[in-house]
């Protein structure tokens, strides 16, 4: 098989061609999914200001289980609609309602083993951090820098993880390898993508901003109105870039399957 190349610019072309497609319906979900995700903030933010803490914990119960699952609606929603996308499907609403994601424990376990990685390696660095700070205090600089490198390569080579998720039947363990046998052959190219999806994500920031100079107050619903627009085309990206890969992940896959 041919060396594929992932060509970024090509993944953000394919992105703004699927927001073209049905304006609408992703538009209608980013809204709908990132407001349910701010109002669990807004549950947080209400529990510190009751009197009473019985309703203070009740809201915060609210506000932890509507977090994790608007969470979980919107990965699976809008990797489901990138996906159809891809190939060129239409979806309809019920596609994406939260009755409709069906592979919401395994994203939740996945997602739980990808904090549990970045956990260890923040505990890893920390101990080696301690150690040098006492035997080789010069070197005290060492870990941390070590240790974000280690948490980004893990973050980049997960960045088709909720692709995977739905794509797939392999299990977080064998994600995980799938994941890193990427990063290992498409490491130029997945460096390109994350800074244009880092280069997205700072859009809602640089307008709320301005906003804010602006107009005082102003800034954070105009960062919340970009980041309506801005998810779709995040969304879209990583699974326009998952499609052109997606011949050697089959492969990698199966090998993947085999070795287990």
């Amino acid at each position: 098989m041919k060396p594929i190349r992932l060509n970024s610019w090509r993944a953000c072309r394919q992105s703004f061609s699927a927001l073209r497609r049905q304006p609408l319906l992703l538009l209608g979900f980013s809204l709908a999914a990132l407001g349910a995700h701010l109002l669990s903030w807004a549950m947080f933010a209400a529990a510190e200001h009751v009197d009473s803490g019985v309703l203070a914990a009740l809201l915060h119960l609210l506000g932890i289980g509507l977090y994790a699952g608007s969470l979980l609606w919107m990965i699976e929603g809008f990797t489901r609609a990138g996906l159809a996308q891809n190939q060129q499907q239409r979806l309809a609403w019920r596609d994406l309602s939260p009755d409709a994601c069906w592979n919401s424990w395994r994203l939740c376990l996945y997602l739980g083993y990808l904090l549990a990685a970045l956990t260890a390696t923040a505990l890893i660095t920390g101990l080696l951090w301690s150690l040098l700070l006492l035997l080789l205090p010069s070197l005290s600089a060492v870990p941390p820098l070590l240790g974000l490198l280690a948490a980004g390569g893990i973050l980049l080579s997960q960045i088709f993880g909720p692709c995977l998720v739905l794509e797939t039947a392999l299990g977080p363990t064998a994600l995980f390898r799938q994941g890193m046998w990427l990063l290992e052959h498409h490491w130029p190219g997945l460096m390109q993508l994350s800074g244009y999806l880092l280069g997205l994500l700072l859009i809602p920031v640089i307008l709320g901003l301005m906003a804010e100079a602006l107009i005082a107050g102003l800034g954070s619903a105009a960062t919340a109105l970009a980041l309506v627009a801005v998810l779709p085309l995040f969304a879209t990206t990583i699974t326009g870039a998952y499609s052109q890969l997606q011949p050697e992940v089959g492969s990698a896959s199966a090998f993947t399957r085999s070795a287990r």
